[in-house]
């Protein structure tokens, strides 16, 4: 890939994607999934902004999905070393499939659970993105996670915000149009507020470092209109015609300061004397 190509996230999922279409609209325009999009720009900024080494750092991606972090994370910084865990053997095969095409020898992938996970004082990063809220004994995946970070480790967490901000009405008329429930997602809870979340960190160990809003005005109306639109299954011409559009609210989300929001970053850290 080429120089200017590498630091845009999301080009990484063209190495598996059947959709001749969609491959090359994440080789060109990069995530195209915007509310991932959106959530990923604010996951890269916050990680950059750690400081951490180009080489010898150890992370997890922890639920890791269809890999967006640990690949675009393995390829950005190859000394680093990347280990991608997720409960479905499909999402860990199609990571595989995805770390091979590009190369990439820093990065693995492994079928695991965050409540049986065993490692001790392995990470120096840790990323948890839209995970915890899944889990009904998130205080037991949060302890684990603690216990996996190396003293003067980062956990980075992302989650729906309690309370949320308001949503267009359409959203609420497509979820009843198509049935939807918020539990369809497999949502044991709506969210977290920064003192729950700092709160739980504390209660295993970990002190806050930053809690950042996200999804604010601009994001939040990026996230609805592509709701509204069919999410990952959009008409493909509607989706070309506002996908300008989106992007613009994206890049706003992105560049202007959130107040609060309908999401949450939190960064928590192990003390060094642990």
């Amino acid at each position: 890939m080429s120089s200017i190509a590498a630091p845009r996230f999301g080009i990484e999922k063209a190495a598996g994607e059947p959709s001749r279409m969609r491959r090359n609209a994440y080789r060109y325009i990069g995530e195209i999934h915007i509310p991932g999009r959106i959530r990923l720009n604010h996951v890269f900024r916050e990680i950059k902004a750690l400081g951490l080494p180009e080489s010898g750092v150890r992370m997890l991606d922890a639920g890791t999905g269809r890999g967006d972090i640990a690949l675009h994370c393995a390829r950005l910084h190859p000394e680093w070393q990347v280990h991608g865990i997720d409960l479905l053997d499909d999402r860990v095969e199609r990571c595989r499939t995805a770390a091979g095409s590009l190369a990439l020898r820093n990065v693995s992938f492994d079928r695991d659970n965050l409540l049986n996970l065993s490692e001790v004082g392995q990470y120096d990063l840790i990323t948890n993105t839209d995970v915890l809220e899944h889990i009904e004994d998130d205080r037991g995946a949060m302890a684990n996670l603690a216990r996996a970070l190396a003293p003067g480790g980062y956990l980075l967490l992302t989650f729906p915000s309690v309370p949320q901000r308001r949503h267009l009405k359409l959203v609420a008329w497509r979820e009843r149009r198509i049935g939807f429930k918020p539990e369809d997602i497999g949502h044991v809870r709506p969210g977290y507020s920064p003192e729950m979340i700092n709160g739980l960190a504390g209660e295993v160990g970990l002190e806050p470092v930053k809690t950042v809003w996200t999804y604010g005005p601009f994001g939040n109306l990026a996230h609805d209109l592509f709701f509204v639109l069919g999410d990952s299954k959009p008409n493909p011409i509607v989706f070309a015609a506002s996908l300008p559009f989106l992007l613009v609210l994206s890049f706003l989300e992105n560049h202007t300061p959130t107040r609060h929001g309908s999401g949450l970053l939190a960064i928590v850290r192990k003390p060094t004397g642990r």
